[in-house]
């Protein structure tokens, strides 16, 4: 889950129900209990009244919840050289008829795949539109032809929040879906500053900075949680005031409605925010010495402000003959907000005063640069790589975008091996002589590499660094299955033990106690019918003496078994109930552990399993009818993890076939990986309740010509 939106809180919380009384797309009928004005609050009753807060909080809910969703999102992330999915949950407010839905940019980061729990608790597949980072604000779709018509809620038109109206915060704090929670207006206003309180706490002007550039917050005091992010802040009219982002020590914060329903429909009409930039950050005048106007904090070299003369210490006061002046921190955001939406390659006049003496110039906006890479990983090379865009080739001073970046390299692998080693900021201009001119240039050539059989032993790479032109030789390796070695069978007697050490044998009465315990006495072994108990204390193998001195020797009673022959007996002397006595235990060979066990992972489900083996059974009281592989990891992003199997279940069967060993689930799952159907139905036995977990894979799409080539002949 995000940590953006922490907060404690005295708001009162209460779980929404499943219906609404009033669409949130709909007047409230006249029967409403409350009619509530605009921007309610306790002054607005008349005289002599007492206002039925609970009423009020009942129709400003129901008028948003049927457009509350859940989301839950997989993301792809690319670090360590490799592909990293992850899971992280989500709040939204559908707000328009046509199913759009808005949210946090930070709740869709680098997601992939997107689902949506309604409010009538169906879960659908969601598709983003677009997001920008900038202001937190992102777009998911889903389809009204497959819902069914859609209930949405209303960005407020009016600008009239007040400190101290009622607002509520919606969501699903914590993944606990469909809440509610009340509070009031804290600051209409609210900018995050730096220490020195003069400038916002965020002025680098570009793609990836945060929100604090363009955004007046909305403070307030309602509860919200990791969960809550996306989630709408709603007033007493039901109307959406806000898009909840972030909180934490008792205050929460808010995307106001104007900016959003601004950043919205530029999402939904271009798939994303285009901006202009002038290449400037900017400061407050307070304590300035200046009366009016901002201040140009700093200028970017080769920038439209740099090429137009404007220089750091400069302060503007006019921009298109608009007075312009940010005397506090808090009117920043509206200036800058006017140079980015200007037109892209237009003309922006400014009057600027350079120490008191007033100047004109003029200065043509550029395209503010997305920094958002394509990105992907090459397990066989152990090596993530991601485009070079525009603004990586300015903010590095490249010469061009060609080539492909180096993200990161694998611990161990043919990049981290290869002398000299591919590293993060490497620009890779070649594989095997082939030019590589983008990320698609890259990936073409590698899965041509991955299909020879068998691979190259070694592939040409050259790559830059730093200016420098080198190559170097990879040498690809393929993640193939390999079970863990077996030790040769060895003599075994079926107990568990402990040590006793000489300080535990006098407390227990006798000194010369010293040997091991007896803790557990396996079934169905030659140990239990030879009559061997817990609580037995044994202190000799055929007349030597057990001697141990300590921890490190909890192994001595098993590696002495082992010396010895299987099929021949073992004479132990030991100690029961205070008497001396001796027996003769057959010796059976040594019995597969977890270390030894089979084992097989699956890339398409992220699921690693393996053997089913004695000690398993003993551990669970599992008799011999219990068969199926053991979960040693899912991937809690991956298909079966999403499908809810964790480490430790025991999975009995896949979808119609019984799994009773690492082979039959092989074949299994050999199956599906043909047949690719959307749904697998793994049957599972958790502690001692059987339970059924749905997997709804995500295969990629066949071409056309993979189609025709399957379809049946006529």
């Amino acid at each position: 889950m995000h940590t953006h939106a922490f907060a404690v809180s005295l708001a009162v919380s209460t779980l929404l129900g499943c219906a609404a009384t009033a669409p949130a797309n709909e007047t409230a009928p006249e029967t409403t209990p409350l009619e509530v004005a605009p921007n309610h609050t306790l002054s607005d009753q008349p005289a002599g009244t007492t206002p039925d807060i609970r009423d009020a909080i009942s129709f400003a809910r129901d008028k948003v919840a049927p457009a509350l969703v859940h989301i839950r999102v997989v993301s792809y992330s690319y670090y360590g050289g490799k592909e990293n999915k992850s899971q992280s949950v989500g709040s939204g407010t559908i707000f328009s008829p046509e199913g759009y839905i808005v949210t946090n940019a930070h709740v869709v980061n680098d997601g992939r795949e997107f689902k949506v729990t309604l409010a009538d608790k169906r879960e659908i597949p969601a598709k983003l539109i677009g997001e920008d980072p900038m202001t937190d604000l992102a777009v998911l779709k889903i389809d009204p032809n497959e819902t069914g018509p859609l209930q949405n809620a209303s960005f407020t038109t009016s600008d009239n929040l007040q400190v101290g109206d009622y607002v509520l915060a919606m969501g699903s704090p914590f993944a606990l879906s469909r809440s509610v929670t009340l509070g009031i207006v804290s600051n209409t206003e609210r900018v995050f500053t730096s220490s020195s309180g003069d400038d916002l706490a965020d002025q680098e002007f570009d793609f990836n900075s945060s929100p604090e550039v363009f955004t007046q917050w909305i403070q307030h005091d309602a509860l919200i949680n990791p969960g809550n992010s996306g989630g709408p802040l709603v007033n007493m009219k039901g109307e959406l005031v806000g898009v909840n982002a972030r909180g934490g020590a008792g205050m929460s914060f808010a995307i106001p409605a104007a900016l959003a329903r601004n950043i919205t429909s530029r999402i939904i009409k271009d798939g994303e925010v285009i901006r202009s930039t002038l290449g400037i950050s900017l400061k407050s005048i307070k304590r300035s010495g200046y009366d009016d106007g901002i201040l140009v904090n700093s200028v970017d070299d080769d920038s439209p402000a740099a090429k137009a003369g404007i220089h750091a210490g400069d302060v503007i006061v006019k921009l298109n003959d608009q007075p312009v002046s940010a005397r506090f921190p808090e009117q920043i955001p509206a200036v800058a907000r006017a140079i980015a939406d200007s037109p892209v390659g237009s003309t922006i006049n400014l009057v600027v005063l350079r120490d008191h003496d007033e100047l004109s110039v003029s200065a043509t906006t550029e395209r503010l640069l997305r920094n958002d890479p394509d990105e992907a990983a090459l397990r066989l090379f152990g090596l993530s790589a991601s485009q070079i865009t525009d603004q990586i080739v300015r903010a590095w001073r490249l010469d061009s975008n060609k080539g492909a970046l180096v993200r990161g390299v694998t611990s161990g692998g043919p990049a981290g091996l290869a002398e000299p080693s591919l590293s993060y900021g490497d620009i890779i201009r070649s594989i095997a002589s082939k030019p590589v001119d983008s990320l698609k240039d890259l990936l073409d050539i590698y899965k041509d590499i991955a299909n020879q059989d068998p691979l190259p032993e070694y592939v040409l790479v050259e790559f830059e660094r730093r200016g420098s032109n080198q190559i170097t030789l990879l040498k690809p390796r393929r993640d193939k299955p390999h079970d863990p070695p077996r030790e040769i069978p060895k003599a075994w007697i079926g107990v568990a033990t402990q040590p006793i050490l000489r300080t535990l044998a006098e407390q227990l009465g006798d000194k010369d106690l010293v040997g091991f315990r007896v803790t557990r006495v396996y079934p169905k072994t030659d140990a239990a019918t030879a009559g061997l108990m817990v609580g037995d204390i044994i202190t000799a193998i055929n007349g030597d003496r057990l001697n141990p001195r300590g921890m490190q020797d909890a192994g001595m009673f098993q590696r002495q078994i082992r010396k010895l022959n299987i099929g021949e007996d073992a004479n132990l002397t030991l100690t029961r109930e205070g008497e001396s006595i001796a027996v003769n235990v057959p010796l059976e060979r040594t019995r597969i552990g977890e270390d030894e066990a089979l084992r097989d992972t699956n890339k398409d489900f992220e699921l690693t399993v393996r053997e089913l083996t004695f000690f398993d059974r003993d551990e669970n009281r599992w008799d011999d009818t219990i068969q199926g592989v053991i979960v040693v990891n899912a991937d809690n992003a991956g298909w079966a993890g999403t499908a809810g199997i964790f480490m430790g279940d025991l999975i009995q069967r896949i979808n119609n076939t019984e799994i009773t060993d690492i082979k039959s689930y092989r074949d299994a799952m050999d199956v599906i990986a043909k047949d690719q159907p959307e749904r697998v139905t793994f049957v599972v036995l958790r502690g001692q309740r059987t339970q059924f977990k749905f997997a709804e894979p995500s295969w990629k799409p066949k071409t056309a010509e993979e189609t025709a080539k399957e379809a049946p002949k006529p």
